[in-house]
């Protein structure tokens, strides 16, 4: 059973590329970033891993991660008032961020690593530097992939996709731009 058709996908990319370049221009801060987004993507439901493109990759990394950064928002939101349900909420964002790191190693496995590649990222968190790795899809755009998974990162530097000199992101602002 397939979950997206052609059309979904195409007008999912369409949107993505959208809210992406409004906020390259400042007209979306990051939290209003992730809030569009959660808006796009409420809608879908029972997402799965199975991708048959990489464009369906795409929603679906866009989906898990999504949900993620939602629910590290409403945590954080209630760290000092409800630390049992901040807790609760950032369990489940991790596990979202793990379905997110599915998708990824689909994605990479279906382009069979080619025309990839993949660094550490600076970051200004000191506990994230070193931690956190971008993956580029250099024949789709603005495919930019974050993780920290130790699987997809030895893949990475077994197929020679990896290199371990750390440079800035592509999207810098974005991933150092605490939400407060």
């Amino acid at each position: 059973m397939k979950e997206f058709n052609s059309k979904e996908i195409e007008a999912f990319c369409q949107k993505r590329i959208e809210l992406i370049t409004l906020l390259e221009q400042g007209q979306l801060t990051k939290e209003n970033f992730i809030i569009e987004n959660y808006e796009l993507m409420s809608g879908f439901k029972r997402v799965n891993y199975q991708i048959e493109s990489i464009e369906e990759g795409i929603l679906k990394y866009h989906y898990f991660n999504t949900m993620a950064k939602k629910l590290m928002l409403e945590a954080d939101a209630i760290e000092f008032k409800d630390y049992t349900n901040c807790v609760k909420l950032k369990d489940r964002a991790y596990d979202f961020y793990s379905k997110k790191d599915k998708i990824t190693l689909s994605m990479l496995e279906k382009v069979e690593f080619k025309e990839v590649e993949a660094y550490f990222i600076h970051m200004n968190s000191r506990t994230l530097e070193g931690q956190i790795y971008e993956i580029r899809f250099n024949n789709y755009e603005k495919v930019v992939l974050h993780s920290k998974d130790r699987k997809i990162l030895y893949k990475l530097r077994e197929t020679g996709c990896f290199s371990d000199e750390p440079i800035a992101s592509v999207i810098a602002d974005y991933v150092n731009t605490k939400i407060y």
